[in-house]
């Protein structure tokens, strides 16, 4: 039997492959994890990748819709993605009892309708749902200001027999857009100072005032304590076409005192090919007086011509040699008392005068007496009576007029 030799350097050689082997078996499988690991990272990574590309496609069609989509707002306005919209209006039914043969089935009166006035005649009761009007209001933020218009019209247009259908047609009211400090389009006049109007049932409003819609081009500054306004507005005269449009300036004063205003207007006024520059000139006022309660007024003076009382008086004087407007003044004086929550009543007078009157057909003065209760059980409705007197002088020739009106008002 052979002898077998033990080496100590074939016995480290052996350990040493022994040790060596399963390490290098087990960085084998490590390597192969360590591969497997990085390739579900780098799916992970693409699966992030197309979810977030699906995000930001969703917030796309969100944000598309959220432009278009409509929504509630405040005050019963909706919002079409940037732009607020109000839709909005009342039907006002008015029943009117006049005497002495005044034709009040537009309820609609001036000193032009009581010069019409004969005792002779019977008395009329007239009803009409004219005055009734809705509107279109639009606000959106552009450029860091807020682009308004506003679209209203109402049922004064033109008229249909009353035999059968008793249509009307609608009339423009207001069509102006502003923005900023600048308005264009058609309103209330910047002569007229709508504070100092009276709270009354009669469309028409009362003998002085100041009562003109018409296209313009206005810029208003406000200010600590009231704006500034001024304004190029649509001239006309009755007759001869206008190449100048007129000018109005008016300060507005405003505190927890209440209201004043100044207002001027000069225009020009053409005959053939004379022409003439006419000024007048507003002053009114509103004031708190007890409670809820104010007092209001205004004092109008100048060549006013149609600017005052639905046209009371012509825009020139025909009694002179030259081209020369035609002067008068009118005064009013109201007050509102409100009685509880939802009852309240207005009193109001007002009075006009011409300086120097040469025609026989246009009121020397003429004056109104408005009183009426009006009740609202809700703000959304409005129920009135009004009392008014009328008187008007021409020539010596006086004129009256006593009316009596049913008023609803239903608002949306």
């Amino acid at each position: 039997m052979s002898k077998v030799k033990f080496s100590p350097k074939k016995l480290i050689v052996a350990m040493s492959l022994a040790a060596v082997l399963p390490m290098t078996a087990v960085a084998e499988a490590a390597t192969a994890d360590v591969e497997k690991l990085q390739q579900q990272i780098m799916e992970l990574q693409q699966a992030l990748e197309q979810i977030k590309a699906a995000q930001q496609k969703t917030d796309a069609k969100v944000a598309n819709v959220e432009k278009t989509a409509v929504t509630t707002g405040k005050g019963g306005a909706i919002t079409i993605g940037d732009t607020s919209v109000k839709i909005g209006g009342y039907i006002k039914g008015d029943l009117l009892y006049t005497t002495n043969g005044v034709n009040g089935k537009n309820g609609l009166l001036a000193a032009a309708h009581v010069k019409g006035a004969d005792s002779n005649k019977d008395d009329r009761v007239d009803l009409s749902a004219r005055e009734s009007r809705f509107f279109i209001k639009t606000a959106t933020p552009v450029a860091g200001k807020t682009l308004k218009t506003h679209l209203e019209a109402d049922f004064y247009g033109t008229t249909d027999s009353e035999l059968a259908a008793n249509g009307h047609g609608l009339r423009l009211r207001h069509a102006y857009g502003s923005w900023g400090n600048v308005l264009v389009g058609q309103t209330w006049s910047t002569f007229m100072d709508l504070y100092a109007l009276g709270e009354l049932t009669a469309f028409g409003q009362h003998a002085s005032a100041l009562f003109v819609r018409q296209a313009q081009v206005r810029y208003t500054q406000p200010y600590d304590g009231g704006s500034l306004m001024f304004a190029l507005e649509n001239p006309e005269d009755g007759g001869d076409d206008q190449s100048t449009p007129d000018l109005i300036a008016r300060a507005n004063f405003d505190g927890q005192w209440g209201h004043a205003s100044v207002g001027m207007l000069a225009r020009e006024v053409v005959d053939g090919d004379d022409k003439e520059w006419s000024t007048a000139y507003s002053l009114s006022a509103r004031f708190p007086t007890v409670g809820r309660d104010d007092l209001r007024m205004q004092f109008n003076y100048g060549e006013l011509g149609r600017y005052m009382g639905l046209v009371t008086y012509p825009d020139v004087n025909g009694s002179t040699t030259g081209l020369e407007g035609f002067n008068s003044w009118g005064a009013s004086l109201a007050y509102r008392h409100f009685w509880n929550s939802q009852l309240r009543s207005n009193v109001m007078f007002s009075r006009t005068e011409a300086d120097d009157n040469p025609y026989g057909t246009v009121p020397d003065s003429s004056q109104s007496f408005h009183a009426n209760l009006i009740w609202s059980p809700s703000p959304k409705l409005q129920y009135g009576i009004e009392y008014a007197n009328w008187q008007v002088d021409s020539s010596g020739t006086e004129k009256e007029l006593d009316t009596v009106q049913l008023s609803a008002r239903y608002l949306f």
